[in-house]
């Protein structure tokens, strides 16, 4: 019970200070490097799509 009025005390100690947020290694999939590469494959699929598009109408 101690342990959980402890954790609750610097939960909100740490709100009261702003330092409550998510720690960003948790996150590392949001580095730039993930989003360039996301936004690379995304674009290079819908590019494919395209070009299959256009060769499969030119040839009906």
């Amino acid at each position: 019970m101690l342990s959980g009025i402890m954790d609750y005390r610097n939960s909100v100690i740490k709100k009261v200070l702003n330092q409550d947020k998510v720690d960003p290694g948790t996150f590392s999939f949001l580095e730039p490097g993930w989003w360039a590469l996301h936004a690379t494959t995304i674009t290079a699929a819908i590019m494919l799509g395209n070009m299959i598009a256009k060769k499969s109408h030119n040839n009906m």
